[in-house]
C-alpha cells in the first residue's frame, strides 16, 4: 500500500494523540522547518474532535491515553473516518499507528485487529514516519526537502541564490 501523491505534492499532515509529547521531539523540529504539518493532542476526545475537522495522512496514537485506551481510540477513529468517507469521496487514506513505550505492548496483531495499520515504539523519528507512510525516495526528496539552508540556496536558480546571499549579507552587516 503506497501513499498516493498524484493530486498535489504536499508535506504530510500528522496528528499525535499522546499526553506525553517528549517522544516526538524530532517530529516537532521537522514541523518547525516545514517538513511536515503536525498537530499534537493530549487526549482521545481532542483527537476525535480534530478528525472531524481536518483530514491527515498519519495518526500516531499512544497505547495509553488519559481518557481511553489507544486501541479504543483507534476503533472510534476508524468508524468516524468510515462515516466521513461515505459522505466525502475526496478524503484520502489516513494511516494509523499505535505507539507504545515498550516493544510488543500492544503487539502488532492486537493493534491491527483494532484497526491500526502499524505499531511503533517511542521515540518516533522522521525516518520512522517516512517508513510508516511508505514514502519512496523521490517523494521524500520532493516533499521533505533537505534540512539545511545551503542546500535550498543551491537548488534556486543562480540569480535567486545570489539575491538570497546578498540579502543575508545586508541583514548581517
Amino acid at each position: 500500500m503506497v501513499m498516493k501523491l498524484a493530486k498535489a505534492i504536499h508535506a504530510p499532515s500528522v496528528v499525535v494523540v499522546d499526553p506525553r509529547f517528549e517522544a516526538y521531539q524530532e517530529l516537532v523540529e521537522s514541523a518547525r522547518s516545514g517538513r511536515i504539518g503536525l498537530h499534537l493532542r493530549s487526549s482521545g476526545a481532542e483527537g476525535l474532535a480534530l478528525a472531524k475537522k481536518h483530514p491527515v495522512d498519519a495518526w500516531l496514537v499512544a497505547a495509553d491515553l488519559d481518557d481511553m485506551s489507544g486501541l479504543d481510540f483507534v476503533e472510534l477513529l476508524r468508524s468516524q473516518l468510515e462515516a466521513s468517507k461515505a459522505t466525502d469521496s475526496e478524503g484520502g487514506e489516513q494511516r494509523v499507528a499505535i505507539v507504545s513505550e515498550v516493544p510488543g505492548k500492544p503487539g502488532h496483531w492486537e493493534a491491527t485487529e483494532h484497526g491500526a495499520d502499524h505499531s511503533m515504539v517511542k521515540p518516533i523519528s522522521m525516518a520512522d514516519l517516512e517508513t510508516f507512510l511508505e514514502m519512496t525516495p523521490a517523494e521524500r526528496e520532493m516533499i521533505l526537502p533537505g534540512r539545511d539552508l545551503a542546500r535550498s540556496i543551491l537548488t534556486l536558480p543562480v540569480s535567486m541564490g545570489a539575491a538570497v546571499v546578498a540579502l543575508a549579507v545586508v541583514m548581517l552587516g
